[in-house]
């Protein structure tokens, strides 16, 4: 009895396997993985491992620092090696490396510049604040203003990036970024309403820029050259350099008003300041 059972056991056993294998096998009856349908990872005994590297805490390496090495005869290894650790805020283009060739850098050090190079910047986080200081004491801060608009124009090789603030239309809002600022001393307390706008902006070219600030009471200024006279003798200009790649790439408007005197709802631009920061 015992033997029966066994035998039934053992062909219950081969039937499954044989039904595995018809239903793991093509109708067609060609085998997946010699046709490349089905990678066997066995194939990949002693395939190469990707490089790992030890990165420094120090500031990324600049073009002039490569240069420096070379002409200073450290070796390519070193150079590579200080590459690997430090990276490079480098221009990787064509003709960066052609001038770093020109300059005596070495082709290996310049295939190693190339492949720790930071991503090329591309866009900047563009903050921009708006500080409405009032008149003090018990007066409140207007939430009206004649239309009037700040401009900031930022060139971008053929063309200009333009962003317009209404401020008849922030003062009246309410926003995520809405704070009051106490601004007081000793003989008159004032506070401060402080409006905050962020958003990353394309921003494609590098070298050198200049960033222009102004207001006017026109709506439909679309570039620098919508500006009238006047407008561009009142407007501020800050100059900048645009890297092609940086550790952040950060840049800050900030404009003071204050509530006129006489008419709560004119406010005037006391001042402004344009900075980045790249490092």
């Amino acid at each position: 009895m015992k033997k029966h059972i066994a035998t039934a056991t053992l062909a219950a056993l081969i039937g499954a396997q044989a039904l595995t294998a018809q239903q793991s096998t093509p109708a067609s009856g060609v085998d997946p993985l010699g046709r490349g349908q089905i990678i066997n990872i066995v194939d990949w005994d002693g395939g190469a491992l990707p490089k790992r590297y030890e990165r420094s805490q120090q500031l990324p390496m600049r073009p002039d620092d490569v240069k420096k090495l070379s002409a200073s005869q450290f070796s390519e290894g070193a150079i590579i090696k200080m590459l690997e650790e430090r990276r490079c805020a480098c221009d990787a283009s064509v003709d960066a490396l052609i001038d770093l060739k020109e300059a005596g850098v070495s082709e290996a050090v310049l295939q190693a510049l190339s492949l720790h190079a930071l991503s090329p910047n591309r866009s900047v986080q563009l903050t921009i604040h708006l500080d409405f200081e009032g008149l003090g004491g018990n007066k409140p801060l207007s939430t009206q203003a004649r239309q009037r608009y700040l401009y900031l124009i930022v060139p971008d090789d053929q063309r200009e990036r333009v962003f317009v603030g209404n401020l008849q239309q922030i003062l009246a809002g309410r926003w995520q970024r809405d704070e009051r600022v106490d601004n007081s001393d000793l003989l008159l307390p004032k506070q401060v309403r402080r409006v905050t706008f962020a958003a990353d902006v394309p921003l494609k070219t590098y070298g050198p820029k200049k960033a222009l600030v102004f207001t006017s009471t026109r709506p439909n200024i679309y570039g620098s050259a919508d500006l009238t006279a006047r407008e561009r003798e009142a407007a501020s200009e800050y100059a900048f350099t645009y890297p092609s790649s940086s550790l952040q790439s950060y840049c800050a408007l900030q404009a003071l008003y204050q509530q006129d005197q006489m008419l709560s709802d004119k406010w005037h631009l006391k001042r402004t300041n344009f900075q980045c920061e790249w490092d």
